[in-house]
């Protein structure tokens, strides 16, 4: 039966081509099936199957073919994160000038994503907005549905935890949505319930991290929700199963039910052996090493700190080896444009301000390069920092059992001096420095102690006060992220700030300033100039 089925694709495939060769003259209905018959994987060959459809229907001159194998495509640029191939294809798209409902929607959205990884939130929120419009303009209903679903969830992250109000409500709009689908093509029924287990993972994730208070009994339904696929759609669950095990185990470790959240924890680890995606795994070992923390159990907490920190650190060199492959893709045609427009303005301005502005020119130039002689050298002094972090990692790691014997300014115990230094390293490792609301008295009541006790032992172990404390891994995280990952350069310094728990991009830019004696504007730049001797 297999091996039938694949002579019928074939065939399908390869019939309008006959077509072609005999009359020229492939029709409409045989192209919409081949696009039906396309699998959704993002492979070369995909890519190719979609071209020849494309160049079929422009054949017979059939843009609404040309516009849907183009959103296509767009899918498969999406899921490789190539934004630039996406931006080609998209110009490529509107220059068809279509009347199809369909494709302008999914054109919004795809345009929706690349302007959000550029980080230029108007035109996303207006993409959004634009797209919302057309998709409420398509006739048929499944597929009207299905795509306003999906722009109400781009809305949701658009807003994110910025505006929480309007972060629910389109979470629940999108699950209105989702819920009037019908059931009756299966590969539709497939898509609408995965979206649906998704969405209650999402609204479970509001009630219980970003509304304050928690609202763990709002939180609990859509857990369980999301959960029972396991029984109801076992299908559905295989698929989903982690992110669905993640996220309830979450959950019932903030219940305090830790037993159950380990039992979750372990089923992670049990099909991540087979399904071999560290990122699940990673987050399995904080819900085993939090959960064992809460029972009072050390060695066990200990055990799954450490596998953490391991992974952890094994993730982060396996991303720094894969942003290297990319570095010949950074230089955009854009940039090349933009520096040749700037070098013939500069030319023609000295022509026509003739001798006296040149040599007012030139000595501006020397006082800047004498001034900008020691920034420099903090800059560089900044990338050979990053660069032999690795090499650093042990004697840093080492900070904490070398001070362990040393006395603080306050009467602490060692046992006390220990749990908190513990606590210190996994709050690093977690990365809960990033939280906007971050105050030691947050910290504190966080690490089950008092202030007092926490900003001597910060003091003491890590030579700094609390707020050049958080300052200083905040500065840190985002100029790792700058430094390995070539897309956050593209961002507006807003983004940035953000990013790392700032409120206002002036805050981060003195935070990083003070951190490293360069602004971050200034480090971008410099990255953007040396990307192809940038180490991976």
């Amino acid at each position: 039966m297999p091996k039938l089925n694949y002579l019928i694709l074939t065939l399908l495939f390869f019939y309008p081509i006959s077509i072609t060769a005999q009359n020229n003259q492939p029709t409409k209905q045989e192209i919409n099936k081949l696009y039906n018959s396309l699998d959704d994987s993002t492979t070369d060959q995909k890519i190719k199957e979609v071209e020849k459809i494309i160049e079929l229907s422009k054949k017979i001159d059939f843009k609404d073919g040309i516009g849907l194998g183009n959103t296509k495509l767009l899918y498969i640029y999406y899921h490789r994160s190539d934004y630039k191939k996406m931006l080609e294809v998209i110009k490529d798209t509107e220059a068809l000038d279509l009347n199809n409902n369909r494709v302008i929607t999914m054109l919004y959205f795809y345009k929706s994503y690349v302007n959000k990884a550029m980080g230029i939130q108007k035109e996303e929120f207006q993409n959004i907005k634009d797209g919302l419009k057309y998709a409420k303009k398509i006739e048929e209903t499944d597929e009207k549905h299905y795509l306003t679903s999906s722009l109400y969830n781009r809305f949701s992250i658009f807003y994110d935890y910025k505006k929480p109000d309007s972060l629910i409500y389109y979470l629940k709009k999108e699950l209105e949505e989702l819920q009037q689908i019908s059931d009756k093509d299966k590969k539709q029924r497939s898509k609408k319930h995965e979206k649906i287990a998704l969405n209650n993972l999402n609204i479970g994730n509001f009630y219980l991290g970003v509304v304050k208070p928690q609202r763990l009994d709002l939180a609990e339904s859509y857990y369980l929700k999301a959960y029972n696929y396991k029984t109801i759609q076992p299908d559905i669950f295989e698929k989903l199963d982690m992110p669905i095990l993640c996220g309830t185990g979450r959950f019932y470790l903030e219940k305090h039910d830790c037993k159950k959240s380990i039992e979750l924890a372990n089923e992670v680890l049990r099909r991540e052996k087979y399904k071999n995606n560290p990122t699940y795994r990673l987050f399995a070992y904080m819900l085993l090493a939090d959960s064992n923390e809460e029972l009072k159990h050390p060695s066990d907490q200990a055990k799954y700190t450490l596998l953490y920190a391991k992974l952890n650190d094994s993730l982060n060199n396996a991303a720094k080896k894969e942003v290297g492959k990319q570095f010949d893709r950074l230089v955009t045609e854009a940039e090349a444009k933009k520096n040749k427009e700037h070098t013939s303005s500069v030319r023609i301005l000295l022509l026509i301000a003739g001798c006296f502005i040149i040599l007012l020119a030139l000595s501006i130039w020397i006082y800047w390069k004498r001034k900008n002689r020691t920034v420099h050298k903090k800059y560089e002094e900044l990338i050979a920092k990053i660069s032999n972090e690795k090499k650093e990692l042990p004697s840093k790691s080492l900070k904490t059992e070398d001070h362990t014997e040393s006395k603080t300014s306050v009467s602490i115990t060692d046992e006390t001096t220990k749990t908190l230094l513990a606590r210190l390293e996994k709050f690093e490792l977690a990365e809960k420095y990033l939280r906007k609301d971050m105050s030691l008295t947050w910290m504190a009541n966080h690490f089950n102690t008092n202030t007092k006790y926490l900003s001597e032992i910060i003091k003491t172990y890590r030579d700094k006060s609390f707020t050049n404390y958080i300052n200083g891994l905040r500065i840190e995280y985002i100029t790792k992220k700058l430094y390995e990952n070539p897309i956050y350069r593209e961002y507006k310094i807003n983004y940035l700030a953000e990013e790392c728990g700032y409120m206002t991009p002036r805050v981060f830019v003195a935070a990083f300033k003070n951190e490293y004696d360069v602004t971050p504007s200034y480090f971008i730049e410099k990255l953007k100039q040396n990307e192809v001797n940038t180490p991976a």
